[in-house]
């Protein structure tokens, strides 16, 4: 719970980290609601993990982008149903370190981002992007399931 409206300044950076899915969007949902006078920044991350080659393929490539653009004209149709702007950014590296150093070097005051909820053994197979940002985030962070 904050005290006061610490986090509620035009001057606010939230960052919301966003790959698409149902928690992603409950994230961005919560932040523009939450945050109405924020400057709010959608970062979606191409990360190239699990693609055989050093240099990708053309396609494959395009590929990546096309889904990171799908994923950013979602999170556009989502602001605009909550009534607010945001401002779109995608960004290429390993998703975790990529979402804490975008928070460090963009001077984020605040990071919104969604989570499974997993607990137990999914989690520990799984591995959880929110919580590697959470325990590595140089700002604040929020969790929304």
């Amino acid at each position: 719970m904050f005290i006061g409206n610490v986090y509620h300044h035009m001057d606010t950076h939230i960052l919301v980290p966003f790959d698409g899915s149902r928690p992603a969007r409950h994230a961005l949902e919560h932040a523009l609601e939450n945050f109405p006078d924020a400057e709010i920044t959608v970062l979606t991350v191409i990360d190239e993990v699990g693609y055989s080659s050093e240099h990708l393929a053309s396609e494959e490539t395009g590929q990546l982008f096309a889904s990171a653009k799908r994923r950013l004209e979602t999170a556009e149709a989502i602001a605009d149903e909550c009534g607010g702007s945001i401002r779109c950014v995608a960004d290429i590296g390993p998703t975790c370190k990529t979402i804490t150093e975008y928070a460090e070097v963009a001077d984020v005051d605040h990071v919104v981002i969604g989570t499974h909820g997993r607990t137990g053994l999914s989690r520990i197979i799984v591995g959880s992007v929110a919580e590697t940002v959470i325990r590595q985030s140089p700002s604040p962070v929020t969790a929304v399931k």
